[in-house]
């Protein structure tokens, strides 16, 4: 009896299910929905949609478990109330959008990227393009992709400082901290700690109000500056954390970065980089696989094993670099400053 290639087509149509999702949010669906269950003809009405053919992305969303249908009417998940409408704290909306409009363009350049071994993105987006500063640009778009980060990062921020003990230190810096989701759990776990969430200006701004809104912004300060920029990074903590970073980045410039987070970082100290690893032979887990061809065709960065995380921080002065594998999006390599 020959192999069932469902495994196979559940692959080739994948997209398929990514674009439901991103339409399902450009349209306003799941926000129209939070005001109440409705059918597809009011829905249509509401939105200026044609009713027969948002009744078959609907139907789509229900088997996606995004939506339910009952006697004809659709509602939201809990799940999709509280992710994908606008306005709650925990909206991934601004990832949704930063991956329909950028990733989505840059995903079909994959076998350019493979056989020159360079990103897509000015190939997509013009010679002087930059990702990160097209974000960066736009105020709205920074905030909503900010929101995303946060939301995504809320779980694995939870469950590094459950995994790691930051009591025994006083002053924490965050490098690359986004929306200081991390810093945020520290300081609530340990009342004595203190935070520096390390940024671009534009990303403190924001920062700065995640701080305010989570009640630690008297322990807890953003610090604006560029981790390239030697002498940039505050010189006034004794642990510093680098949360999914140096996967955007070359070996060349991670290397930049860790002797930069040396510098400034107390004799004593503590460093942890904060990266879900590659296994050794590079096969897994899935997820990180997949982050890693996404560096390639769009920051030049990669994903890496633990044991070269601990090769470089070594390299670089630390000592005693040690990998903790955690169950969630983020593992630790944790080393220190002699």
């Amino acid at each position: 009896m020959p192999t069932s290639p469902t495994h196979i087509q559940e692959m080739l149509t994948g997209f398929w299910v990514s674009k439901a999702l991103f339409t399902g949010v450009e349209l306003g669906l799941f926000d129209e929905l939070a005001k109440g269950p409705a059918s597809a003809e009011v829905l249509a009405y509401r939105l200026r949609l044609h009713p027969s053919a948002l009744e078959r992305l609907m139907n789509t969303l229900v088997a996606l478990e995004l939506i339910t249908k009952e006697d004809g009417r659709f509602s939201n998940t809990e799940a999709t109330n509280i992710y994908l409408v606008k306005g709650q704290d925990s909206y991934l909306g601004g990832q949704v959008e930063h991956l329909s409009q950028l990733h989505w363009r840059l995903w079909q350049l994959l076998p350019g990227a493979i056989r020159e071994n360079t990103p897509r993105v000015r190939e997509v987006f013009g010679p002087g393009f930059d990702m990160l500063e097209s974000v960066y640009a736009e105020p709205q778009r920074l905030r909503g992709f900010v929101q995303g980060m946060h939301n995504l990062t809320v779980a694995d921020a939870q469950e590094i400082v459950d995994a790691f003990d930051f009591e025994p230190f006083h002053t924490m810096l965050d490098v690359g901290g986004t929306s200081g989701a991390l810093v945020i759990a520290a300081l609530k776990k340990h009342l004595n700690l203190k935070g520096i969430v390390f940024e671009q200006p534009a990303v403190c701004a924001i920062a700065d109000d995640y701080l305010k809104q989570y009640e630690v912004d008297d322990r807890a300060k953003t610090h604006p500056g560029d981790f390239f920029q030697r002498g940039s990074l505050p010189a006034d903590a004794d642990v510093i954390t680098l949360g999914w970073i140096l996967h955007d980045w070359s070996e060349e410039q991670c290397k930049v970065i860790l002797q930069h987070c040396f510098e400034a970082l107390q004799p004593g100290g503590t460093i942890l980089v904060c990266e879900k690893l590659l296994n050794e032979a590079g096969t897994g887990p899935l997820l990180t696989t997949l982050m890693d061809l996404h560096a390639l065709v769009s920051t030049g960065g990669q994903e890496r094993s633990g044991a070269v995380y601990q090769q470089w921080l070594e390299q670089t002065g630390f000592n005693g670099a040690r990998v903790q594998l955690l169950e969630g999006n983020r593992d630790l390599v944790i080393a220190h400053k002699p």
